[in-house]
């Protein structure tokens, strides 16, 4: 599909553009999969070359958890987890099941033999991993090869002074302390265990350096600045302000880039090639509005300031294919009074909690992976209104819980006042409040709170896998994912179908070369990430899965283009 005339619109004059400058790879954006091929094609001997068209590195890995799904990597071994390929496989099988060659069979091979290499490739290079315990992949328990300790890697804390003066070009997740993603389990508990209490002070303890001078950071910015200082180290030309305009075209293979960099045109050629890791499109309201689930829009999106999919429709004129351009990283989030967008998968899987649709209506385990909660809300919305749905809570759930990493307890007057957060003294004023069916509503409450008091989730079987109890409260029993919702008053909060990214894009083979519809290769072009369409399907397998595909297929691009043996 072709938008506008935005080919013709960007197309830089030759007589405009300064002389060609010669590289052999080069790289568009600055996520972890950049540096990872960037690091690769150095090593093969090529002169790589990162452009960044803002004017900080990290995109989207930074904004992130900071996760890498990578099943039987190093890590996992030395902490005596059996895993392996055919394991992992069935695994991934189940959970991407058949979406076409986007996932293909040689794509998932590609991923999977490659994943652990990567890891211990950049070990070798002074990457610092930490495996994930107890960050269960998201299906464990429902779909075969799940592991439940965790197949997810994340990056130690990092001390960003560490960068000199590229500390302030490290894309920072504004107001995210410094924790590991799989701390947020405990965290969320919120002193309710010793397992609590103690990642607490460990990450007081964080924050007191931090006072002291230090510039710890987590999460995201963890993994994306400690491959930025190895970058770095390894004389990696990484270009800030950097954005590229199109293509240069011979006997139609890709040799290069047309760029603005720092406003001035520039042509740069690429002999050995050019990878995508530019982002999707999740800025782009032309690009959803015409590929993507209706109702959507740019105002529910979490994705970095930089996923405006210009690069992915300039490969698209360029005769590229697409598939699963219609889903999204999805993640559930309310609009907060100020108009910042509050993210709430760990919230909804507490205790004393459920979502309902328009019609106070449960249509989804709400502890399960927040990808698949946002599959089924658009679903659902195909049969009663449900974007937005409603996250329906007791008094116990607003003063036990943390809410999207505000403090438990009195919810802020502002939010009640504003209509933000629905308060009521009864189920039956809520459901007028909200506009939900008051006998409905009523009966859906009763039948979950029966299911809280056996501790089965009959309809939707909440509570019954690893990654599930992973964000529940182990001290509520029979389940630590249901409790009663009966003490007031009660709470009501619009949840949307908000996204980290967008996660359908361009069709790339095994070699993550970029396909054209009739499987033909475009030579010299590659692409990862969320610039393309996910090897995982319609489905998350595990926390990190779209960093650590984008990594591995980055590192498989690098080596292809390069004839590196690394």
């Amino acid at each position: 599909m072709k938008l506008s005339n935005r080919a013709e619109s960007v197309r830089i004059q030759e007589n405009d553009v300064a002389g060609d400058e010669d590289f052999d790879f080069i790289i568009i954006g600055s996520g972890a999969a950049s540096i990872t091929a960037a690091l690769v094609a150095k090593e093969a001997g090529a002169r790589p070359l990162i452009l960044e068209k803002t004017d900080k590195v990290g995109g989207s890995t930074a904004m992130s958890g900071g996760v890498a799904w990578m099943p039987a990597n190093p890590l996992q071994q030395a902490a005596g987890i059996a895993d392996s390929y055919e394991k992992a496989r069935a695994y991934l099988d189940a959970c991407a099941g058949d979406v076409g060659p986007a996932s293909s069979p040689e794509r998932r091979h590609a991923f999977l033999v490659e994943a652990p290499r990567v890891v211990q490739f950049l070990q070798d290079r002074g990457m610092q991993f930490v495996h994930a315990e107890g960050y269960s992949d998201y299906h464990e328990g429902q779909k075969p090869g799940g592991v439940a300790r965790s197949r997810s890697l994340v990056g130690q804390i990092y001390d960003a002074r560490r960068l000199g003066a590229w500390r302030d070009r490290l894309r920072r997740n504004a107001g995210t302390p410094p924790i590991l993603m799989h701390e947020a389990g405990a965290l969320g508990h919120n002193g309710r265990t010793w397992k609590s209490r103690r990642t607490f002070v460990k990450v007081g303890l964080r924050l007191l350096r931090n006072k002291l001078g230090a510039d710890l950071v987590g999460n995201g910015m963890a993994i994306q600045g400690r491959l930025l200082e190895i970058a770095l180290n390894a004389g990696i030309p990484i270009w800030l302000n950097a954005a590229v305009r199109g293509f240069l075209i011979e006997d139609r293979r890709v040799v290069g880039v047309e760029a603005l960099v720092d406003g001035a045109p520039r042509r740069l050629r690429a002999e050995k090639g050019v990878l995508i890791n530019a982002g999707g499109f999740s800025h782009n309201l032309e690009m959803r509005n015409a590929y993507q689930q209706h109702p959507i829009g740019t105002d529910w999106t979490n994705a970095n300031p930089g996923d405006t999919g210009e690069v992915q429709q300039a490969a698209i004129d360029l005769g590229a294919d697409v598939a699963l351009m219609e889903q999204s990283w999805w993640v559930s989030v309310s609009i907060a009074p100020d108009g910042s967008k509050l993210i709430h998968p760990f919230d909804m899987s507490k205790p004393y909690s459920m979502l309902v649709d328009t019609g106070g209506e449960r249509y989804v385990n709400e502890s399960t992976s927040y990808m698949e909660v946002g599959i089924q809300m658009y679903a659902r919305d195909k049969v009663v209104p449900a974007v937005p749905s409603w996250l329906i809570s007791d008094s116990r759930h607003r003063n036990r819980y943390m809410w999207a990493g505000r403090p438990a307890g009195e919810p802020p007057r502002e939010w009640i006042d504003s209509g933000y957060m629905v308060r009521a003294d009864t189920i039956e004023e809520l459901a007028s409040k909200c506009g939900i069916p008051a006998d409905r509503l009523r009966q859906t409450v009763d039948r979950f709170n029966g299911f809280a008091a056996s501790g089965v989730d009959e309809d939707f079987h909440r509570g019954e896998s690893a990654y599930d109890r992973f964000a529940g409260d182990p001290t509520v029993k029979p389940n630590p994912n249901l409790g009663p919702i009966e003490k007031p008053p009660f709470y009501a909060v619009r949840l949307y179908p908000g996204d980290v990214g967008t996660c359908g894009g361009l069709m790339t083979d095994e070699f993550a070369r970029v396909l054209r519809p009739d499987g033909s290769v475009i030579e010299g072009l590659y692409a990862t990430g969320n610039s393309t369409a996910s090897v995982m399907g319609r489905s998350y397998p595990g926390a990190g899965a779209s960093i650590g595909a984008s990594m591995t297929f980055g590192f498989i691009a690098a080596r292809h283009a390069t004839g590196a043996n690394v």
